[in-house]
């Protein structure tokens, strides 16, 4: 199982360095429009519709290494409240929730990817995107993020194991 879990966390690795990749060329988008501008010269029509899809993209590639490195958000002031044994409960609790949540969320997306699949369909900016490559993104990010839930639940790893040093920062 540990095996499993690495691969899914080079995986989600993966499409944590596509996501940055996208960020730098969302910032080469926003200023040669900008500069396009400002010289007087046309505007990059395709740079908006583009800047958007890009947004989609990183957040989604982003979500499971986010997951796996706990740098998602939450709360802990209720887990605080309870004894040892109530924090298990609890933690076991969410790690189920965010696993439904995330599959259920996934499954939506893939429906609509194979619905978009089968009839072709396009969304139609400033330039065509197949629309399942709207939802490809969303599919994947959910789906890894639930396998990452799923290392949490099955494993020793917490998410709860932080330093009191590093919560400084949150």
């Amino acid at each position: 199982m540990t095996t499993f879990f690495d691969i899914v966390g080079r995986v989600s690795w993966l499409l944590a360095v596509v996501a940055k990749l996208l960020i730098g060329l969302l910032i080469l988008f926003v200023v040669s429009d900008v500069v396009a501008r400002n010289l007087g010269m046309r505007a990059l029509t395709w740079a908006i519709s583009a800047s958007e899809y890009s947004l989609l993209y990183l957040t989604f590639l982003s979500m499971p290494w986010l997951v796996r490195n706990k740098g998602h958000v939450f709360v802990v002031f209720l887990r605080g409240l309870l004894p040892p044994a109530g924090r298990a409960l609890l933690e076991k609790f969410m790690y189920i929730a965010c696993i439904v949540l995330c599959l259920y969320l996934g499954w939506i997306a893939a429906t609509s990817l194979s619905v978009a699949l089968a009839k072709g369909t396009y969304e139609t900016r400033t330039f065509d995107m197949p629309k399942w490559a709207v939802f490809l993104p969303i599919m994947l990010g959910f789906g890894l993020s639930a396998l990452e839930w799923l290392r949490f639940l099955l494993t020793p790893v917490s998410m709860y194991d932080i330093n009191p040093t590093e919560m400084e920062g949150m």
